[in-house]
């Protein structure tokens, strides 16, 4: 757990555990009230969050003030020999006093505890204040994470249905295919995670010249997420299952999350509808 006295200038770190999913949605919505891309939570969606991501409610911090009144929160995912900081917060008026240097340097140190070897966190582009304080802490920059996004509406006219006919994966095989990465995700999308959120569809495809692909996501009730491609998938693999996904689920809403945008689907998104909405930069810290 966080020591309950880790100090510096007139901040003080105690642990998330002390606090309800509630509590902690309250804390972190006060303190990202003003953020560059609004992310507000409530209890039930913070849970999940921890659960999926596998942030560690011990190892994660609140920053209370010298009155005991919480004036920022960051969490720590663990996984292996790896950390993730995410959540990190502080209330807009309440800034300017190094409280996010204070909890930032918090983690590390209880990254170093842990034996981690690597740490990692994504950050918006743009937000230069963040990006500062992280290069500041020795992070360094690894890719442009992009998150995009297609409103539901139909298939563009261009296209025609694919002749290949597409095949519905089983809960076996999706995991086995989760497995198969072409790429190191980034953690929001990586397998433990994939597998921790559920609801996970998959479909598999065979064209004409015998050519193979598959496509695993997150099926929500409104919207469509967490989309995974085989390794080295072609253009003509990707249409076909991007079509199928679509043109079974033409309601549903489809958000996109750190998608690298060097990945070779990134013009086949597009081909689609699919738009930017904003970019984060992945860091790491090695120790």
């Amino acid at each position: 757990m966080v020591p309950p006295n880790v100090q510096i200038s007139k901040s003080t770190a105690v642990s998330c555990s002390r606090y309800t999913f509630e509590q902690l949605a309250e804390i972190y919505n006060q303190a990202r009230v003003d953020y560059i891309v609004p992310m507000p939570m409530n209890g039930k969606r913070m849970a999940e969050y921890m659960r999926d991501y596998d942030v560690d409610a011990a190892a994660s911090a609140v920053a209370l003030n010298e009155d005991g009144e919480e004036i920022g929160v960051v969490m720590l995912g663990l996984r292996g020999d790896r950390s993730w900081i995410t959540r990190l917060g502080v209330l807009p008026e309440k800034r300017g006093h190094k409280v996010g240097q204070f909890l930032m340097e918090l983690m590390i140190q209880k990254s170093r505890e842990l034996g981690v070897q690597r740490v990692q966190l994504e950050v918006i582009d743009g937000n230069k204040p963040a990006i500062t304080l992280f290069e500041k802490l020795g992070f360094q920059h690894v890719r442009r994470l992009l998150v995009i996004r297609r409103p539901p509406k139909p298939l563009p006219a261009t296209m025609s249905e694919p002749s290949a006919a597409l095949r519905e994966m089983d809960e076996a095989e999706i995991a086995a295919c989760l497995a198969e990465r072409d790429c190191e995700p980034a953690w929001t999308e990586e397998r433990a995670s994939l597998l921790n959120a559920g609801s996970l569809r998959g479909i598999a495809v065979t064209l004409e010249n015998g050519e193979t692909g598959w496509l695993v996501f997150q099926r929500l009730a409104f919207q469509l997420t967490h989309f995974v491609f085989s390794p080295n998938v072609s253009a003509a693999a990707a249409r076909t299952l991007l079509y199928g996904v679509h043109l079974q689920n033409p309601a549903h809403d489809t958000k996109i999350e750190n998608l690298p945008e060097s990945h070779a689907t990134w013009p086949i998104f597009q081909e689609f509808g699919y738009l930017e909405v904003f970019a984060r930069l992945e860091m790491y810290l090695h120790l």
